[in-house]
């Protein structure tokens, strides 16, 4: 049996994990370095529900060259089937930079069409002229 030092058994029915509700991504484009800073709190494990605890974060930071090279994915992806195993934390943020690029343009294509049918509600009708003789 493999044990993972993120949980905990308090009592019959109640765990006690350590989630990482927040991840960073800290990334300096000019290097092509950065930090993944992952901050994560207990949460109590009861009743088949989460139950965040307040309190302070944990943070465990790594820099993207510890991990770039690592695979860290088991199973497979639940949309395509993907084998998870075989994707790296490089490839990873590759992906997460395409999810931007693609999420800002489709943003950016909305707020223009916004912007476009404001103005074309702000113009005044057209005035017809007849013809004077």
């Amino acid at each position: 049996m493999t044990t993972n030092a993120r949980i905990r058994t308090i009592a019959n029915g109640i765990t006690a994990e350590m989630i990482a509700e927040q991840t960073h991504l800290l990334y300096d484009p000019s290097t092509g370095s950065g930090v993944v800073s992952f901050q994560a709190r207990e949460s109590l494990f009861v009743n088949n529900a989460y139950q965040p605890l307040n309190g302070d974060y944990d943070v465990l930071q790594v820099t993207i060259a510890d991990i770039a090279p690592r695979c860290f994915g088991v199973g497979t992806d639940p949309v395509t089937g993907a084998d998870l195993s075989q994707v790296s934390t490089a490839g990873l943020a590759l992906v997460i930079k395409v999810a931007y690029d693609t999420l800002y343009n489709e943003r950016a294509a909305v707020m223009a069409a916004h912007a476009e049918a404001a103005a074309a509600s702000l113009m005044p009708a057209p005035v017809s002229e007849t013809a004077v003789g």
